[in-house]
């Protein structure tokens, strides 16, 4: 037997210009049903748009951590900067697309829906401008930020899982592995600079 587009078998009728229908027969339906698909619609646009809208900040963060760390590193340059911005600027023109044309479906002007298609992506200038500001700020403030971090670890090692490892019976395996890691560690950190 052949098999419809969604795999499904069907059978081909016989007689000349006869046809397949469509879809499987159309229900009567209640009134409100035809409200429940436009607002279940409506919904997953503004969820699409959303979603794109969040997406964009982390780009912007990105670029903007790319230009603000210009002269940090033998990498961190002008020219790879530039490249990064000019790549995610590439790749949002889809996403605008994406924006843009379900509004154009739902019944928005052209220019309406280009509009908002530009307004989705408008936060990743201003992620940007945070992202490279934040890379200026926080680089003196880096190494207490990691150390502050460390410590959390730490403390949670020693509050939380040392203790569970003791009730289990495993509490030297535990002492003595958790000391053979601050090793590795350490010697990683130290050897790798």
């Amino acid at each position: 037997p052949d098999k419809g587009e969604n795999g499904e078998p069907y059978q081909r009728r016989k007689g000349a210009g006869a046809s397949l229908p469509d879809g499987p027969p159309a229900f009567p339906a209640a009134r409100d049903s035809a409200a429940t698909a436009g607002s279940s619609s409506w919904r997953r646009i503004m969820l699409m748009i959303l979603a794109i809208t969040i997406h964009n900040i982390p780009e912007g963060l990105a670029v903007g951590v790319g230009f603000g760390a210009i002269g940090k590193s033998t990498s961190a340059t002008f020219q790879s900067a530039r490249n990064l911005a000019i790549g995610i600027g590439i790749q949002n023109f889809p996403e605008g697309l994406a924006v843009s044309l379900p509004l154009r479906g739902a019944g928005f002007s052209t220019w309406k829906a280009f509009w908002y298609g530009q307004l989705s992506g408008m936060v990743e200038p201003l992620a940007g401008v945070f992202g490279a500001f934040a890379m200026v700020v926080a680089e003196p403030l880096l190494p207490y930020a990691l150390g502050f971090a460390a410590g959390a670890m730490v403390y949670v090692v020693m509050d939380d899982i040392i203790p569970e490892a003791q009730t289990s019976g495993n509490g030297k395996l535990a002492s003595w592995t958790s000391i053979l890691g601050f090793v590795v560690m350490m010697s990683l950190d130290v050897g790798l600079g």
